[in-house]
């Protein structure tokens, strides 16, 4: 069991002032695993971390994949446990049982759009199902000491906008914090994120901290959704993948600083590598980071052929032979000063942030 230290719980308790600007790791199905959080923390600038979709009754059932999800450590505090169900009860036993361990908040997924969630009742098949989400997060908030947070979407489509009444109402029920993602569950992953509607939420809800969630992958996408919906902090996804050092970087307000180098993103990759490694075992771990490392090559410039390699990847020294075949290869890219030639510069990550 982890135990909360003074010190994590007066961290904690700041996260949920509007006075302080929260940067949060959000959870991701896959890999926001405990060795991907303790490593985004070595980096700085995340404030606090939630894990991967739980799911309450397999962990009611006490079933490994869901206590493995689950795992804290005291060197990841706070860190928030998502925690997905669509029956009440079982949210509630889910979530006495996950403060019995030590978890720092209990987040509640009322966004994720994945069709195994939404069979069981769960994510956004509760947007459906407004007045009982809204029983689910009352029903958690009196049955456990620790917060309870929500993350949502706007809306199971755009004919049913509900997020800012949601909200309202879970501040009443006292939910400690939102994070709000602006696209609906109609949308998935794609589309416009949607700031005029994030905004509408803080309004809503002008008691806690909304955190703005959605296409934030840069420094200047981040100052975008601050700027443009006044929400207290900033939770970052996919963003983090791509560039693990966002948090850090918009903490300082480096937007025009050096990109990290290639060495340091070699240097991350066999890290995590190890991490995995480490925590899952050689064949799990390099079954994980085959769909991770596309994430980090896309910006070292043509990275199709090492990418059809570390798809192949099944252990450690293969991993080093695949990346020193890249080193060779790649200089055929650089120019006379070991930089990539403007021709190789990897193509910006897609946000919709960037036409606002």
């Amino acid at each position: 069991m982890i135990s909360r230290t003074n010190t994590t719980l007066s961290k904690q308790k700041s996260l949920f002032s509007k006075k302080y600007f929260t940067l949060a790791l959000a959870p991701m199905a896959g890999y926001t695993n405990l060795p991907f959080r303790r490593l985004i923390r070595s980096l700085g600038g995340v404030d606090l971390t939630f894990t991967e979709l739980v799911n309450a009754r397999s962990l009611i059932e006490n079933k490994k994949e869901a206590l493995q999800l689950s795992s804290l450590s005291q060197d990841d505090m706070p860190c928030g446990i998502q925690l997905f169900g669509g029956v009440i009860n079982e949210m509630i036993e889910a979530a006495k049982i996950l403060e019995s361990q030590g978890a720092s908040l209990i987040d509640i997924n009322m966004g994720c759009p994945a069709p195994k969630v939404l069979k069981g009742g769960g994510g956004s098949a509760l947007l459906k199902e407004p007045f009982f989400a809204i029983q689910m997060a009352e029903a958690l908030v009196k049955s456990v000491s620790i917060p309870i947070t929500i993350k949502t979407r706007l809306g199971f489509d755009s004919e049913h906008i509900i997020a800012p009444m949601l909200a309202h109402a879970f501040q009443e029920s006292g939910i400690q914090a939102i994070t709000i993602h602006g696209r609906t569950r109609e949308q998935g992953f794609s589309g416009t994120v949607n700031l005029e509607i994030i905004q509408q939420v803080v309004e809503a809800a002008p008691k806690i901290p909304i955190f703005g969630n959605g296409d934030i992958t840069t420094v200047k996408n981040a100052l975008i959704m601050k700027n443009k919906t006044g929400c207290s902090g900033l939770s970052i996804g996919r963003g983090a993948l791509y560039n693990p050092w966002i948090f850090n970087q918009i903490k300082s307000s480096s937007a025009h600083s050096s990109p990290p180098s290639f060495e340091d993103r070699l240097q991350w990759m066999e890290n995590h590598l190890k991490a995995l490694i480490e925590y899952y075992g050689e064949t799990s771990a390099c079954c994980q980071f085959r769909k991770i490392a596309p994430f980090y090559t896309r910006r070292m410039g043509p990275s199709r052929e090492v990418n059809r390699a570390l798809s192949q990847c099944s252990s450690f020294a293969q991993y080093l032979e695949i990346i020193e075949n890249y080193k060779g290869k790649r200089i055929l890219f650089l120019d006379e000063n070991g930089e990539l030639k403007p021709t190789y510069y990897p193509q910006p990550v897609h946000s919709s942030l960037d036409f606002y």
